[in-house]
């Protein structure tokens, strides 16, 4: 009687509160029919739900204590202000970081103390007398056709402008260049640095003995002349283009240094002929001598130590080397301030095909950018500031070398000559020292005492002589080992990155993850919630039936239970406990169909 009572009441309320549907699409009852209903769409997706669900659950440090829901208002603007101390902390260090890799590139340090000095070439030896113009050999000069029409004194002045570059005025010069192109001296047979060539001390007669390792070697092979700033000299272990076809020129074997001390290096001993001084450079007697790279021009005049008749000087030369990287060529040539073998050639700064920037170094083109740079009409300098052969290059005359003199002026106290050092490169350091020479029982050597101009001198005149002539110079290695340093980018971007990337953890705890969290969060999610936000869904409507009168749903009902008193206690019991039971895993309308309906 209980389950009676409870389908009785469930079937009253379902007959007066269902009300009639028709089927949509169908005429025929009981079909299953389809709607579509739209889902209630979202314009845009909540940016600050969006917010709360990213700080939630990202692995940045003090987000998720902003977003907790039971957070007080102090409590999140305490984690708001600590959150932007950490950012700001990471954010000014790292563009420090950034700034001091922009500003500063480049890092010089130490690769070894102890480079052998087999790994460089012995230094180039260049020895300049103070004499610019032989007597001897002027006197000859003077007895030529071409001398004709000079007086001593106007010749003497002209070699001594093209000499030391002392001009009183511009007068001077202008006529002192008219008596020159009268006697055709400045053509290309013969040119200034073909006159001073001939006119300067020769380098058999300056340089008398010469020994290698211990070991006696002929001068002329050792020594030969070359053009400096301080004019043309005698240089040792020196790169020379000689011939008129640069692309003919061979290379020249250079020598090395097998182990360091006196005697395994370079000893010569010098003739200053003080009685043949026409034309001097200085106001002293004797020779200069510098010691450089054998890529470099030399630059006696400038950098020389001054070797005294009457002394013998040793010089002990430290090698230092520098090695450019390659990733040196990534950074701007502003900041780096040198060249990589792989950046210049000189084809593309003289009209001469010439070798590449990386075996003639930054000092010995210097000249040549000058003179291109600033007398492109005359692109040749005076005499002994060319090193190389000039090829289709006008010889300069003497006001025209005047000009250059002041424009060189203007270059010191300027940086519009650009030419920038080479980032390989090797310089040596000397130590010089000095004692008298010679001693009363130094024994002279036999090539000495054999050459024609000492022939019949009594021993007592050579020593003589040799006091207020003789220099004796030994130029070595000091240690068998050097320096050697190695120039790098300071900070590449792997380290960069590194460091970078240890700030912002170490400010706010951001790391590629967190990059990600922001990509997924702001942009992937958003997407994802925007995108189905403009879906329709198609609702599924269940079937509809018919629904029975009053009058029948009584009807039916006193059938039922009409029949259920004729069953069985035993039944009855049975089937109103399934009845109660069903109703937990039933909806309401099956359960009264299943009473009423069938």
């Amino acid at each position: 009687m209980q389950g009676r009572k409870v389908a009785e009441s469930t079937a009253n309320s379902w007959a007066t509160t269902r009300a009639p549907i028709k089927s949509e699409g169908s005429n025929h009852p009981g079909k299953m029919t389809t709607k579509r209903r739209p889902i209630k769409k979202k314009s845009v997706y909540s940016i600050i739900k969006l917010s709360k669900e990213f700080a939630e659950n990202t692995s940045m440090h003090g987000l998720k204590f902003i977003a907790q829901d039971e957070a007080t208002l102090p409590e999140r603007i305490l984690w708001i202000a600590l959150f932007m101390v950490g950012l700001l902390f990471a954010v000014l260090f790292s563009w420090n970081l950034w700034e001091n890799w922009q500003q500063s590139p480049v890092l010089i340090t130490i690769q070894t103390a102890n480079y052998p000095i087999t790994n460089y070439h012995f230094p180039t030896v260049t020895i300049c007398s103070v004499n610019k113009v032989s007597t001897r050999a002027l006197g000859e000069w003077m007895a030529t056709e071409n001398a004709k029409g000079f007086t001593l004194n106007e010749i003497r002045r002209i070699l001594e402008i093209m000499s030391t570059n002392r001009v009183e005025n511009e007068e001077e010069v202008a006529n002192l260049s008219r008596l020159l192109s009268q006697a055709n001296i400045n053509s290309n047979e013969e040119g200034y640095d073909n006159l001073m060539n001939h006119l300067s001390p020769n380098c058999s007669d300056m340089v008398i003995h010469c020994s290698w390792e211990s070991k006696e070697e002929n001068c002329a092979e050792l020594f030969e002349s070359e053009a400096t700033d301080d004019g043309f000299c005698c240089s040792f272990n020196s790169i020379i283009i000689r011939s008129r076809n640069a692309s003919s020129n061979t290379r020249k074997q250079l020598r090395h240094a097998h182990t360091s001390g006196v005697y395994a290096g370079l000893t010569v001993l010098l003739n200053a002929e003080i009685k043949d001084y026409n034309v001097t450079s200085s106001s002293i007697s004797g020779f200069k001598v510098s010691v450089q790279d054998p890529k470099d021009f030399a630059r006696t005049g400038r950098i020389g130590f001054l070797a005294s008749p009457g002394s013998q000087v040793d010089a002990a030369v430290n090698g230092q080397t520098q090695i450019g990287d390659d990733q040196l060529r990534t950074i701007d040539l502003k900041k780096r301030l040198c060249t990589t073998s792989r950046e210049i050639n000189l084809k593309t700064l003289l009209p001469t095909r010439l070798p590449c920037y990386s075996f003639y170094g930054q000092l010995f083109v210097r000249p040549l950018l000058l003179s291109r740079q600033y007398q492109p009409d005359c692109p040749s300098v005076i005499y002994h500031r060319t090193p190389v052969w000039r090829e289709r290059m006008s010889i300069c005359t003497i006001d025209e070398c005047f000009l250059i003199m002041h424009i060189e002026m203007v270059v010191k106290n300027s940086s519009s000559c650009d030419c920038p050092d080479v980032c390989t490169t090797i310089w040596y350091r000397n130590e010089i020292s000095s004692g008298t020479f010679p001693n009363s029982v130094w024994e002279y050597p036999e090539t000495v005492i054999k050459r024609p101009e000492f022939q019949g001198v009594s021993t007592e005149d050579l020593i003589v002589y040799a006091k207020e002539n003789f220099v004796k110079l030994n130029v070595y290695l000091k240690s068998d080992s050097g320096m050697c340093y190695i120039m790098k980018e300071r900070t590449t971007w792997t380290d960069f990155i590194s460091a970078a990337g240890g700030l912002l953890g170490l400010g706010f705890g951001f790391s590629i993850l967190s990059a990600a969290e922001l990509f997924y969060f702001l942009l992937v999610r958003w997407f994802y919630y925007w995108y189905h936000s403009k879906r329709e869904e198609i609702v599924k409507i269940r079937p509809s039936y018919p629904l029975i009168s009053t009058r029948q749903q009584l009807q039916r009902k006193s059938n039922r239970a009409n029949f259920a008193d004729r069953l069985p206690p035993t039944y009855k019991a049975w089937n109103g406990r399934q009845h109660i039971e069903s109703w937990d895993y039933l909806d309401q309308p099956n359960l009264i169909r299943s009473w009423v309906d069938y």
